[in-house]
């Protein structure tokens, strides 16, 4: 009897949930992501040093998703966002496109074209990060109705300025215009909040019986030009005075504007009556850069590996999903998610027949999967095949298989080293969630019973991941072994080479990669020509330079 009433109550609340979007219309959609956030730098994964109680509210409320994967930089992440295809079909699987390089995202319909289709608005704030050598490819001209943002990889968070070295020379241009217009008049203003007081300004004027596709495409965290690579307000790294390092503690003041800037959006939401029919997606582009290139001293811990490798510190990202239409909240994920999933997961999420997709599309749809808590359809991921480095990884099941390595192996012995030393130990604010400005939003349109402190703390237990105690030890550098292969589940931090215990599974893998190796279409060649993009030619602005000759140009 208890089962039936039990039963009987799910159907009751799934027919609620499904009469609601009928009523509503098509939910708004709001993707934030951030830029090379480490895994340990929200505090719903453990952490107690840098508190982020809008993420958390957000997570604990909605779903955390902790094998969410990404690719190992921001170009390929973008390019399997937008299309929903591995970077290895497009030929996107190598490094970010820098400055002066003619490759864009190939030609093909993309995810704001396909909700642009269904009768969404679409925005996209911040990082394009996908080519801009002629107009034709940037955002406005596949499927944003706007973009207020910057084309490169970085620019400076105050002056919007982005510093590139050829042949010893330097070169540097303003990055930062409203669609096709540079925006000199925002100089001065802090990146998160310039981005955050246009998205609001987006919300508060915004049509709410058209569907919204707001994509906030953050410069946080990633590091600028060399000389100022970590920016943030002064009395925001004040509050970090727990923190030793003094560029860990700037850090970190990045990390809080960026929650902040969540809490005020979420704000936005639900002072429009916007918030109890959207579906809000934070996610980061790659894990942090600890060490090496465009450094910002992010925090993996415990996971091994950063930014550009294909351990776990690389590719597995922060992520949540919080919407009132997720029927089974609250709770920690671990299912197979990709990045490519969001594509057909939205999509979907908006009302869409999946059948219309791109057949070729390698995302896979999640949308019942993270409503209803039922199985992912997922079951396997190429982590990337690139044929110039020969650094290939592959999750199947439980099972990970890495071959080769990046940066010809300089970061394989980084094994998630713990943050750096606090003044103080900082104890977890679970009331700070609780009434942060997202937390206090969220109550007021949940279809169940709100969230206690308790079940925050319970809820945050779950979502940290720790190493094996005592667990074995038997490292593998994969530049000096043919393969490395870990059950990722019992050995998230990739400790314990299990390869020559189950060949049979080294073999399974390996035949999985030549599969998806004949799919593969090579890199893309990355052709510079800083001469012609030079942006001393258009008033010292990065622009798109083939086709044009002065700022003017604009077709």
């Amino acid at each position: 009897m208890k089962m039936f009433i039990l039963c009987f109550s799910v159907v009751l609340l799934i027919n609620n949930v499904l009469s609601f979007v009928l009523s509503e219309g098509k939910p708004h959609i709001i993707f934030i992501i951030a830029d090379d956030l480490g895994w340990n730098d929200v505090s719903f994964h453990g952490g107690n040093q840098i508190p982020t109680p809008n993420l958390d509210a957000l997570a604990y409320n909605g779903v955390i998703l902790n094998s969410h994967y990404v690719q190992s930089m921001g170009t390929p992440s973008r390019a399997a966002l937008f299309t929903g295809k591995y970077p290895t079909k497009l030929g996107m699987q190598g490094p970010s496109i820098t400055v002066a390089e003619s490759r864009t995202l190939p030609e093909g319909k993309i995810l704001p074209q396909y909700l642009k289709e269904m009768g969404y608005s679409t925005y996209l704030v911040g990082k394009w990060d996908l080519g801009y050598s002629r107009w034709n490819a940037t955002p406005t001209q596949r499927g944003f109705d706007h973009h207020f943002g910057y084309f490169n990889e970085y620019t400076s968070y105050y002056d919007y300025l982005s510093t590139w070295k050829f042949n010893n020379k330097e070169y540097t241009g303003f990055d930062l215009r409203y669609d096709k217009t540079p925006s000199w008049e925002n100089v001065g203003k802090y990146a998160t909040d310039l981005f955050t007081e246009y998205g609001v300004n987006v919300i508060q004027n915004h049509d709410v019986s058209t569907p919204l596709f707001l994509m906030m495409s953050h410069l946080a965290v990633h590091s600028g030009n060399e000389g100022k690579p970590l920016e943030a307000p002064q009395e925001t790294i004040n509050k970090f005075k727990h923190i030793v390092d003094a560029n860990r503690r700037t850090y970190a003041a990045m990390v809080s504007k960026l929650d902040d800037a969540v809490g005020t959006l979420v704000e936005a939401l639900a002072s429009r009556d916007m918030l109890q029919n959207s579906i809000v997606v934070f996610i980061s582009d790659n894990g942090a850069p600890t060490q090496g290139h465009f450094r910002n001293w992010g925090s993996n811990y415990p996971l091994r590996g950063i930014k550009d490798t294909l351990f776990e510190g690389g590719i597995r990202s922060v992520a949540c999903i919080w919407s009132p239409l997720l029927v089974q909240s609250a709770r920690v994920s671990r299912d197979l998610m990709h990045i490519t999933d969001w594509l057909p997961t939205l999509f979907t999420a908006a009302g869409g027949d999946s059948g219309l997709l791109d057949l070729d599309i390698d995302g896979i749809d999640q949308w019942a999967s993270l409503v209803y808590e039922l199985p992912s359809a997922r079951n396997d991921i190429l982590l990337n095949i690139d044929e110039k480095t020969r650094n290939a990884a592959l999750r199947l099941s439980n099972w990970k298989l890495i071959v080769g390595s990046s940066n010809n192996g300089s970061f394989n012995g980084f094994l998630g080293q713990p943050v750096l030393e606090n003044i103080q130990e900082p104890e977890y604010d679970a009331t700070a969630v609780y009434n942060s400005p997202a937390g206090r939003s969220i109550k007021k349109v949940s279809y169940n019973t709100p969230l206690e402190i308790d079940d925050y703390v319970r809820i945050r237990i779950r979502a940290t991941v720790k190493c094996v105690a005592n667990g074995e030890k038997n490292p593998c550098d994969p530049s000096t072994n043919p393969v490395c292969l870990y059950d990722i589940p019992s050995d998230p931090c990739e400790e314990n080479d299990l390869a020559k215990f189950f060949p049979s599974v080294v073999r399974r893998l390996k035949r999985s990669l030549v599969e998806y190796r004949k799919d593969l279409l090579p890199q893309i060649e990355q052709e510079s020509n800083i001469e012609r993009a030079d942006p001393k030619l258009f008033k010292y602005t990065w622009n798109p330079w083939l086709d044009c000759s002065d700022l003017q140009c604009t077709s």
